[in-house]
């Protein structure tokens, strides 16, 4: 008999009006965050360095498995560099003669220049038998500046559709079929990092198929099927890695005639600007050019990096990867995430407030640990589960409830319900009155 009113104060501690009030107010606060930064300009920069970094970042950077993830022997990568269009024809031309599946060139050729170089690369593009050519799905109003928001498709979350697709001229892409070079980005490509593709978009009411998606829909249709079949939700990037992950080939090696390229037979060849230099720390290669690149999660300096890491076709060459392989990363979805965080948050609230009335000699240490350990061991799950499973986990609520409870929790207790029980007390003596 005991242990029954042992049981039921358990219960008043646990279920408790104080509780259910810390909860409240700890929401509140969580609420009061996401709104500030988006609201207050001085803060603008704060928003947006937070929200330009995401915790699975690491398992790119630094905890890849490279046993797991090695070279991509599907994809060779030609960096074309500042070559004419007489260059790359001739590239072109060397390339197909080792019969390689598909040929797809990041570029756009859109205007006229000298005839006989024009009249030269189209002949060379039309000798291959499957030739991709990016395009880009815009709205009229970017047109008029053609290189403004090109890897910008932020329309994804706002439900729209493009009105305008932007080509090659027709000499050249009378020999080839089209996909969109856009990549998914919420601001400046400068400042924020590209971390998902769409594989389809539509304009004016017609489909268009991503670069990536296109070449798998001619390498590997079943591939391709899978990846279609996938909607068009913005799909986060699995990326193998820059240029080590794939054969890569200088403009210069493929003009050589001492050149063995033969290996290519079969293969998917992307053509893209890719300048790379030597780094100075180490002996691997970095961008040596601030054209068409951007920042990845694969950056090494994921917070306050300085420079970009990936060119475009790297990007595309790692989307095409992905889908190839259909190693796809599946995530969390909001609603998931927010019950959970919600969970957390209550079971926090109740351990907090029995350490409080029952140990509260050793509460502040309590407290310390309890957010220390469970923030490593979420941080520590997020990242295995992403590299291990592929799925990553949304679990910034549940981060945010176990970083924020203590001191809410410590608020409530010595001010709040202090200030909430006086105002109570003023407000029924007013009323007797």
């Amino acid at each position: 008999m005991a242990q029954q009113p042992r049981i039921k104060n358990l219960g008043r501690v646990l279920f408790s009006v104080d509780n259910a009030m810390i909860t409240i107010a700890t929401i509140g606060v969580i609420l009061l965050l996401r709104y500030i930064p988006q609201n207050v300009d001085f803060l603008d920069p704060v928003g947006a360095a937070l929200g330009d970094v995401e915790l699975t970042d690491m398992v790119f950077s630094k905890f890849r498995d490279e046993d797991r993830h090695g070279v991509d022997t599907n994809i060779v990568i030609v960096n074309i560099g500042y070559s004419d269009r007489a260059e790359i024809g001739e590239m072109i031309d060397n390339l197909n003669a080792y019969d390689p599946k598909v040929i797809g060139i990041d570029a756009f050729f859109r205007q006229p220049k000298d005839a006989e170089t024009d009249a030269m690369l189209s002949a060379s593009m039309s000798g291959v038998a499957n030739l991709v050519l990016v395009s880009k799905v815009a709205f009229k109003e970017e047109s008029k500046d053609v290189d403004a928001a090109r890897f910008d498709v932020s329309h994804v979350k706002e439900g729209r559709e493009f009105d305008t697709l932007e080509l090659s001229h027709e000499m050249f892409t009378q020999h080839a079929s089209t996909g969109f070079a856009n990549l998914v980005t919420e601001q400046q490509k400068s400042k924020m990092t590209c971390r998902s593709v769409s594989f389809v978009e539509h304009w004016s009411g017609i489909e268009e198929s991503s670069f990536p998606l296109r070449i798998a829909e001619i390498y590997s249709p079943e591939a391709a099927s899978l990846a279609a079949k996938r909607g068009a939700e913005e799909q986060t990037i699995n990326f193998r890695g820059n240029t080590d992950k794939f054969y890569f080939i200088e403009g210069y090696q493929v003009l050589s005639p001492d050149t063995d390229i033969s290996f290519i037979e079969g293969k998917v060849v992307l053509m893209g600007f890719c300048e790379m230099s030597e780094s100075m720390d180490d002996t691997s290669l970095k961008p040596n050019s601030l054209e068409d690149v951007f920042f990845t999660p694969m950056n090494d300096s994921y917070v306050g990096r300085s420079f970009p890491d990936c060119y475009g076709v790297v990007i595309h060459a790692n989307v095409l990867s992905m889908i190839l392989r259909g190693e796809y990363v599946d995530a969390m979805d909001e609603t998931t995430a927010v019950i959970i965080g919600l969970l957390v948050l209550i079971v926090n609230v109740m351990l907090f407030t029995y350490m409080f009335e029952h140990y509260k000699d050793w509460y502040d240490v309590f407290a310390i640990v309890v957010a220390l350990v469970e923030s490593i061991a979420i941080m520590f799950l997020v990242v295995v589960v992403f590299d291990k499973l592929n799925y990553k986990l949304n679990l910034t609520p549940a981060l945010l409830s176990v970083f924020l409870v203590g001191t809410v929790h410590d608020l409530y207790q010595d001010s709040l319900k202090k200030l909430a029980i006086t105002g109570i007390e003023k407000f029924r003596a007013r009323r007797k009155k």
